[in-house]
């Protein structure tokens, strides 16, 4: 058993050793620091498609197929590996596993070009990373949210698991691209997509001639 000093200062990476060990411990510790974001990540990937709206327990289902995942994959884990790398892999393929089964997987054409101007995404990221808002916008907050989840939705799979993995469960690029296994170009060039298809969303939405026009009252 751990004490609340040590489940803190215990890396996830040692851990995860004690669990290849035979610690059950270490399981529960590693479950308890990142079903959430798993979860979330699912959630996000998968979106509110096919079978996932009439059975919402099928995202649970999944949650508990990665960590089982884990349990059958423990001797592969390298310890020199980063675990959360190695768990959103695996949370990663399960995703695209199902996505294919259900027959979700999405080809539309991305007819948005790629501008090269590096503040493409920032006034998206501004309003992603905007979380310190007082209680009379609450209701901004809502559609911001709302616009936000729609547009993730939208995005081609190889653009949205990139822009979840860094801006939601916040991992580096290199994290990312050992995950999709790709490069750091590449994605870099999927996570600029991605920031001009979610402002693109905004943009219909009018939300920038909104808040322009809040700036000049």
């Amino acid at each position: 058993m751990f004490g609340l000093k040590a489940k803190k200062e215990l890396a996830d990476e040692e851990a995860m050793v004690r669990f290849q060990n035979g610690d059950a411990d270490a399981f529960d510790l590693l479950l308890h620091r990142h079903s959430t974001g798993v979860l979330r990540f699912i959630i996000k990937m998968i979106g509110s498609r096919g079978t996932l709206q009439r059975a919402p327990t099928q995202v649970e289902d999944l949650l508990q197929e990665v960590f089982l995942k884990v349990i059958e994959n423990r001797e592969k884990y390298d310890s020199s590996q980063k675990f959360t790398t190695w768990l959103y892999t695996l949370t990663r393929n399960r995703c695209i596993d199902y996505l294919r089964t259900e027959n979700h997987r999405h080809h539309d054409s991305l007819d948005a070009s790629l501008l090269r101007d590096e503040s493409n995404g920032a006034v998206v990221l501004d309003i992603i990373k905007s979380r310190e808002r007082n209680q009379e916008e609450t209701i901004i907050d809502k559609e911001i949210q709302r616009l936000l989840d729609s547009g993730i939705e939208e995005l081609r799979e190889e653009f949205r698991e990139v822009f979840l993995l860094r801006e939601i469960e916040g991992l580096t690029l290199k994290e990312i691209a050992d995950i999709t296994d790709t490069n750091l170009s590449t994605v870099k060039s999927r996570l600029r997509y991605a920031y001009q298809n979610l402002r693109e969303v905004f943009i219909r939405a009018g939300y920038f001639e909104e808040r322009q026009r809040a700036k000049e009252v």
